[in-house]
C-alpha cells in the first residue's frame, strides 16, 4: 500500500463539514485505507462535529451542491448498499480508525464531552495536536 502513496503509511484526514456528501467521501477513505493496513485518524472540526454530536447524526442532509433531497440521498444510498454515517463511522472504529473531536470547535460552540456521542470518538484535541498528527513525513493529510 505504502508504494502506491509514495511512501505515505498513515492517513490523516479533516472533515469539516457537517453534510453527507462531505462525511461519505471521508468515511470510505478511511475504512479503505485502514482495510489495506493503513493507521488513520480524522480529525471532526466544525460542521463535520455533527456526526460526533449526540442526537445529530440522524438529521445530517446532503449539500446544496449535491442537488438531492435528504430522501433522494437516502435513496440512492439504501439502493446502491451503502450504510448509515454513524454505522459508517462505528465500521471505522472497529476497524481501527482513531477519531478525534476538535476542541476549539467544542469551545466555540460550548460544548463539553457529554455532547458527544456515546463512544464515537477516541479523544478530544487541539490543533497543535492535529499538526503533529498531519505533518508526520509519512502522513498523507486530507482536507474534506
Amino acid at each position: 500500500m505504502s508504494e502506491q502513496l509514495h511512501g505515505k503509511k498513515k492517513l490523516v484526514l479533516v472533515a469539516s463539514k457537517g453534510t453527507a456528501d462531505a462525511l461519505y467521501p471521508a468515511l470510505i477513505l478511511a475504512t479503505t485505507a485502514s482495510a489495506q493496513g493503513m493507521p488513520v485518524h480524522i480529525y471532526f472540526t466544525f460542521g463535520g462535529m455533527k456526526l460526533l454530536t449526540r442526537g445529530s447524526a440522524g438529521g445530517i442532509k446532503p449539500s446544496a451542491d449535491l442537488g438531492l433531497s435528504q430522501e433522494q440521498l437516502a435513496g440512492l444510498l439504501q439502493k446502491g448498499g451503502m450504510p448509515s454515517l454513524p454505522d459508517m463511522l462505528k465500521a471505522a472504529r472497529e476497524s481501527g480508525v482513531k477519531i478525534h473531536a476538535c476542541s476549539p470547535t467544542m469551545n466555540l460552540f460550548g460544548m463539553t464531552e457529554k455532547d458527544l456521542a456515546d463512544g464515537v470518538c477516541d479523544d478530544v484535541i487541539g490543533a497543535a495536536t492535529f499538526l503533529q498528527l498531519a505533518s508526520d513525513p509519512e502522513a498523507l493529510a486530507l482536507f474534506i
